[in-house]
């Protein structure tokens, strides 16, 4: 390398500043990198968001010089220890330049040494900034951009974490599910139609109706309360709090089309739900980070044009798990779909030994598998 190699923890805004601008650097000739908006990315990286209320998160910068090599946040959730104690810190917003595994083991041991000083013996990620956001590494399928709130990296990422000593932790997968398979006509429309038949036959009681905007904010909190409960013995939940929810329920507004969005209720109570939102990164790619007027204008005619989706949950609660209402719930989301002119659909992502859920959707779709994300863990323990 053509200088000293510099570890630099970020104290101020003109380095985050540089934290923030560093992959476009890295990504300017990756055809498939969707550029977050620059002032997300502040608010999250200066501890702005409802997240941080029981969190900490140091960033730090690897330099050559004056140039920026690489990047990496530790971040200590101390939500994720009430709920497990399993003395795990995280890892995120990981970069680096290729070739450079100086800097990515620098970057690595500077998080690894924060997390040690708050008392943590694991270290695991990459997550941005936690398994609620986007978060796993890109290991498959670089050959297409990811989907909203999806993340995307370079192939040599994962060999270069590896051979910092991270292993394996769990994989995630995300399906692909496009109109060729369940469009009008096709054995996999045919075959989800009858199965919908039957649940509703099976159970009369379960009505379906989409989001109701009119009452955006407890709808919002009826919904994911859904999510909560039936996720709650998931590797890796941390449950979300109330101001977290209403704060992404709030930036998420403008986006999200109700017709996606779905749940399932029997006599008048919660049985399911299902979150879909339009892959809003299709739109994103031209405003190249930044929302000026010329971009807010280019963005809202991309946004008409979508037609690609992610089905970011499923979820049925105890009683109605065993009775179809998740098969329900995904059938009248293609449907909707379909009517909007959806010609793909994600469903990401899904643990790699969540049988339940895997089965459903390669059961009911013949899905593609066409990403894998994967966790990282390491010891911090000397030994």
């Amino acid at each position: 390398m053509n200088a000293d190699l510099n570890i630099q923890r970020i104290t101020g805004g003109l380095a985050r500043k540089r934290f923030i601008e560093l992959p476009f650097a890295l990504y300017r000739d990756d055809p498939h990198w969707v550029p977050p908006l620059n002032r997300d990315q502040e608010k999250i990286l200066c501890g702005g968001t409802a997240f941080f209320a029981n969190a900490e998160m140091n960033l730090f910068l690897a330099l050559r010089g004056n140039e920026v090599v690489g990047r990496i946040a530790a971040i200590h959730n101390r939500a994720h220890l009430a709920a497990h104690g399993d003395g795990v810190g995280f890892f995120g917003f990981f970069e680096c330049a290729p070739g450079d595994a100086q800097a990515a083991g620098g970057l690595l041991k500077a998080a690894e040494d924060f997390l040690r000083s708050r008392g943590l013996a694991t270290v695991r990620g990459p997550v941005n900034p936690s398994m609620n956001s986007a978060c796993g590494l890109l290991v498959e399928g670089f050959d297409s951009p990811p989907m909203i709130l999806m993340p995307h990296n370079p192939p040599y990422y994962g060999p270069m974490l590896e051979s910092l000593g991270l292993a394996k932790c769990k994989d995630l997968y995300a399906y692909a599910i496009s109109s060729d398979i369940v469009g009008a006509g096709t054995p996999a429309l045919d075959r989800l139609l009858r199965l919908t038949e039957a649940v509703r036959r099976r159970c009369p009681e379960v009505t379906l109706r989409t989001l109701n905007m009119r009452d955006y904010e407890r709808e919002v909190l009826r919904f994911i309360g859904i999510f909560e409960e039936a996720r709650r013995n998931n590797w890796g939940y941390v449950p979300l709090t109330r101001e977290e929810i209403l704060q992404s329920a709030r930036e998420m507004k403008r986006i999200i089309d109700p017709e996606l969005i779905i749940l399932a209720e029997a006599g008048g109570q919660p049985a399911g739900a299902l979150l879909a939102l339009p892959n809003v990164n299709r739109a994103m790619a031209v405003l190249k980070g930044r929302l000026g007027p010329v971009g807010l204008l280019r963005f809202m005619c991309r946004m008409r044009r979508i037609d690609d989706m992610r089905v970011i949950g499923v979820a049925a609660l105890e009683k109605y798990r065993r009775k179809g209402i998740t098969g329900l719930l995904f059938g009248q989301v293609i449907l909707n779909g379909l009517k909007r002119g959806i010609r793909l659909a994600e469903a990401s992502w899904v643990l790699e030994d969540n049988f339940n859920s895997n089965q459903t959707i390669q059961g009911a779709f013949n899905p593609r598998r066409y990403k894998t994300y994967r966790i990282y863990e390491k010891s911090l323990l000397v030994t």
